[in-house]
């Protein structure tokens, strides 16, 4: 299962953002026993596409409803989204039309406009569809998305399908593969999406469990690539996207957290995952299919940008 899920930045009392760089790993632990793998060892899936929620719970992981948008959407002003792709006179309904054209949409000239738009429609319409229809759609989508919010401008990179792995006892015990992760030194926002409406259900959180899975290995990462001794807390953003529903996630995994991961699962320390909008569902998400769905959404994705880049400038200055 795939599902539409992605920012990074640590608490500034005494810690600092890790510096992630990127791996591919596939080892098996053989220091416990031959032919069997890490993930067996500790009764946990192999892949993060194979969570369920009794999984999660073994290594205490869970989530909440935001307190507020704030407490999830970084709190930064930004003066310009892209308007054009807002577009008030484009509904689900219109967009739900087998017949939608995009050239006899009356002031849509833009030409990048006119291909998110079309882009749209084909999700809309495959969210009607059976399983088994065309999967790029979602995926294409959302690539656009975070263009739009020039999530790929320099200094930032969009990733596809980076290879992490989550280590316990210093063993890649679950793989995982997030669609998109955006990040310049760090693995910043993580993008999980599940094409179909009918792809998901409630025995993994309508894909919450696979989110908890790729935020551990994205910071898994982050933490091995730096190679310090001294661990320190971190904060990663993910983003949901079921279909044309959005939803975004914040989680501040503690220091003491790792350190407990390096002597197996957790005991004592947990962390939870906040949501925005606060209800969990397949449709409870934004929908870019409406007006004001997509502008929350490109606004959201604009304050998490100005946020990521407000971070790597002050980063710079300390490293100076």
């Amino acid at each position: 299962m795939s599902l539409l899920s992605l920012v990074a930045r640590f608490s500034r009392s005494a810690v600092r953002t890790l510096r992630p760089r990127f791996f591919s790993l596939t080892l098996q632990r053989n220091k416990k026993a031959e032919h069997t793998t890490s993930s067996s060892i500790y009764n946990l899936p192999p892949s993060a596409s194979k969570f369920k929620l009794r999984d999660i719970d073994l290594l205490r992981v869970g989530f909440k409803p935001a307190s507020s948008e704030n407490a999830v959407i970084p709190d930064v002003e930004v003066t310009k989204i892209p308007d054009k792709y807002v577009c008030p006179d484009i509904s689900s309904h219109i967009l739900g039309n087998p017949y939608f054209d995009v050239e006899n949409i009356e002031g849509l000239t833009d030409k990048r406009a006119r291909t998110f738009f079309m882009k749209l429609h084909n999700v809309v319409m495959n969210g009607l569809e059976v399983i088994g229809t065309n999967e790029t759609f979602t995926d294409t989508l959302v690539d656009n998305l975070l263009r739009i919010a020039k999530l790929d401008d320099w200094p930032l990179m969009i990733r596809n399908h980076p290879l992490c792995k989550l280590y316990i006892e210093d063993d890649p015990c679950v793989s995982s593969e997030p669609e998109f992760v955006v990040g310049k030194r760090k693995m910043a926002v993580i993008v999980v999406d599940d094409k179909h409406l009918k792809n998901v259900g409630g025995s993994t959180g309508f894909g919450e469990t696979q989110i908890a899975v790729e935020i551990l290995a994205c910071g898994s990462e982050n933490i091995r690539s730096i190679g310090s001794e001294e661990h320190t807390d971190q904060i990663l953003w993910a983003i949901r996207v079921i279909s044309s529903y959005v939803t975004f996630y914040k989680a501040v995994i503690p220091a003491a957290y790792w350190v407990e991961l390096e002597n197996g699962l957790p005991n004592k320390q947990k962390f939870e995952i906040e949501r925005w909008p606060i209800k969990n569902g397949l449709r409870t998400g934004f929908d870019l299919a409406e007006p004001d769905g997509r502008r929350t959404v490109l606004t959201a994705l604009v304050k998490i940008r100005e946020s990521l880049l407000q971070e790597d400038k002050e980063e710079d200055e300390q490293l100076s």
